[in-house]
């Protein structure tokens, strides 16, 4: 291709060429020269650029933000904000869980189950005095029950005598639970009536601490809803229902 001078372009991958004019017989790039150097637009844009900062909002100069949670208590939380991976291994050690040397120094009525805060104190077994725990625990449990569909169903179909316990490892489902079950009871439901005061949710690790929240032959029913196989011989202390 030739180089050569047309009416757009100086040049192949130049400058577009200064011999186009607006209509006026006036160079285009004359023209942008002098809007440019135009001293009522200058000082249109230095009084919009002070009133742009000076005009701002105390909230926007502020770069700390607070992170606000998803739902607030007693809101009916979604699903697909509150997905983990399925998978977690329980013999890890980089979460630490916080847990009771012995069932009877946990007070289930604290967190879990206030409605049922006006049992009588028992009697500690182990050192003969008075503790700060009730006469009561979950006799039903539900390990590993992720998003607590039998949970919550649980908490319907037994009697509002029965304490169900929800056991899951994962921080983002257990919390998804415990917003659920907050939900029902302040009567987010369909009926508009609090419910499931009987149902509660833990994160823990099943498979290390359980014989640190209930007593030898204190449970009713559990629940393992989730294949539990691990065929593989290396993966056999991964079981939670083993022989070893």
């Amino acid at each position: 291709i030739p180089y050569h001078r047309t009416n757009n372009y100086s040049c192949i991958m130049g400058e577009p060429s200064s011999s186009t004019t607006d209509g006026n017989d006036t160079p285009k790039s004359e023209t942008r020269k002098r809007k440019a150097a135009s001293p009522s637009d200058e000082k249109k844009t230095h009084e919009t650029a002070s009133t742009d900062f000076s005009n701002a909002p105390a909230s926007t100069t502020n770069t700390t933000t607070t992170m606000q949670p998803l739902f607030q208590e007693g809101e009916q939380p979604q699903k697909k904000f509150y997905r983990q991976r399925a998978h977690c291994n329980p013999l890890s050690h980089n979460d630490s869980f916080s847990y009771p040397i012995h069932p009877s120094r946990f007070d289930w009525t604290v967190d879990h189950y206030p409605s049922f805060a006006n049992k009588s104190d028992e009697t500690d077994e182990v050192n003969n005095n008075k503790t700060n725990t009730n006469n009561l625990q979950p006799t039903v449990l539900d390990v590993g029950c992720g998003f607590g569909g039998l949970t919550m169903a649980l908490g319907e179909l037994l009697p509002s005598t029965t304490l169900i316990l929800g056991l899951e490892i994962r921080a983002k489902v257990t919390e998804y639970v415990r917003l659920r079950i907050v939900a029902a009871r302040s009567g987010g439901n369909k009926n508009g009536n609090g419910t499931h005061h009987n149902v509660s949710v833990m994160r823990t690790n099943t498979q290390k601490f359980l014989p640190n929240y209930f007593r030898p032959r204190s449970l009713e029913k559990l629940f393992f809803c989730f294949p539990d196989p691990h065929f593989k011989r290396k993966n056999h202390p991964r079981r939670i229902i083993s022989e070893r």
